[in-house]
């Protein structure tokens, strides 16, 4: 019995060891790589750079705003932050990240929809940001307050790895590891959809019929922009011709007094990949009207 215990123990030390090694194998890899996600590219910059535009939103932003149309236009310096999934919350602590690097931004331009009604994380980004939960203190705030596995995650080792393989597991772990560059240019930002909605297939979209009193995201975001002196504009990208607004937009433009209503911006349906995201072309034709409305 005691060599049994004996044994166990010994097992189990070592399987304690093996975990914290590979936690901090992966976090040194994550740490020292190539960004493979806008999180990482925010914590690549330079302190103290300097951005004249900065678009923050979901993949109606990544997939709306081609950032390099802007700088040739406008001979502005442009990056689309738009991440896939991304909520108000996500939103709010890409600016944080920003400012706690120190990085110059003249105007900030935030996409806001049916979001509004959101006030929770994404799980993509929330997962991004794990390899960072002990080292950077605006993400560590951040999953403190939205992640329910903050404890598991920052005190039990290799848990945020195991649990979110999905996103940190061992394929990303190795492309990380060999430094593979993403197929995204982060400095840019803007991710092309091809493709033209089905005729066949061409559902619409259906915007809330009530909204929240407040979104405290939007609130924090004004207040981070007001003291450190950023210009920010709220906006809604394009939607199809099928768009149900049920009266939602005229009561985000209540809410949010710089809100700009671009939601029937595109009206050909052949510039729409989905009813929610525009093609290529759709993009291209958008970025133009965007630049001649807000004069930049």
């Amino acid at each position: 019995m005691k060599r049994f215990l004996r044994n166990s123990i010994v097992i189990l030390v070592g399987i304690i060891m093996v975990l914290f090694l590979l936690d901090i194998l992966y976090t040194y890899v994550y740490n020292n790589s190539f960004p493979r996600n806008k999180t990482q590219y925010i914590l690549s910059l330079k302190e103290g750079e300097k951005l004249d535009y900065v678009f923050l939103g979901s993949s109606r932003v990544e997939n709306s705003i081609v950032s390099t149309e802007i700088e040739r236009l406008t001979e502005k310096t442009t990056i689309n932050f738009g991440t896939q999934g991304a909520r108000l919350d996500d939103m709010n602590v890409f600016l944080r990240l920003l400012i706690d690097k120190k990085v110059k931004i003249k105007k900030l331009f935030v996409q806001v929809d049916y979001i509004y009604n959101h006030e929770s994380s994404s799980d993509i980004v929330r997962s991004q940001a794990l390899p960072y939960i002990k080292s950077n203190k605006v993400i560590n705030d951040y999953l403190k307050r939205v992640d329910s596995n903050y404890f598991r995650n920052c005190y039990f080792p290799f848990y945020r790895y195991s649990t979110n393989d999905y996103r940190l597991g061992f394929r990303e772990f190795f492309a990380s590891l060999v430094n593979k560059k993403s197929k995204v240019n982060f400095r840019e930002g803007f991710v092309p959809l091809f493709g033209v909605m089905s005729e066949n297939n061409i559902g619409g979209v259906e915007l809330p019929k009530s909204i929240l009193k407040t979104n405290k995201s939007i609130t924090e975001i004004d207040s981070l922009c007001k003291a450190n002196e950023i210009d920010v504009i709220y906006f809604c990208a394009p939607f199809c011709s099928k768009l149900k607004t049920n009266g939602y937009l005229d009561k985000l433009k209540a809410k949010i007094s710089n809100f700009k209503d671009f939601s029937s911006y595109v009206p050909n349906d052949s510039l729409f990949q989905n009813c929610s995201h525009l093609n290529n072309q759709g993009a291209q034709e958008f970025t133009k009207l965007l630049i001649e409305d807000l004069n930049l």
